[in-house]
């Protein structure tokens, strides 16, 4: 299956609301395309509509390490550190 088909279930299953197969999809494209930066933001994306803050941080250090530039990818890693700052100091590697 190619990326483009890749991505068109995943956007399918998430309009669907099927998170987490959705995610699972586009990991699998970022796994395929080690530098594609939607897909990464995608997965930090619904890692965070799950409430998995850690790996949705995660997923969006990578989108900033591939584009530094990236504002929303810097806000969300702001946010999450905000969070997880508040709720649980020992969640964070600093």
């Amino acid at each position: 299956m190619n990326i483009e088909n890749i991505k068109l279930d995943a956007q399918k299953l998430e309009s669907e609301g099927d998170f987490r197969s959705a995610l699972a999809k586009y990991k699998e494209i970022a796994l395929l395309e080690k530098e594609n930066v939607e897909a990464h933001f995608k997965v930090g994306e619904l890692h965070h509509q799950l409430g998995e803050l850690p790996p949705a941080m995660s997923a969006y250090i990578r989108v900033t390490d591939l584009d530094p530039e990236h504002k929303k990818a810097k806000v969300k890693v702001e946010m999450i550190k905000m969070i997880l700052d508040y709720y649980n100091k020992d969640m964070i590697n600093p």
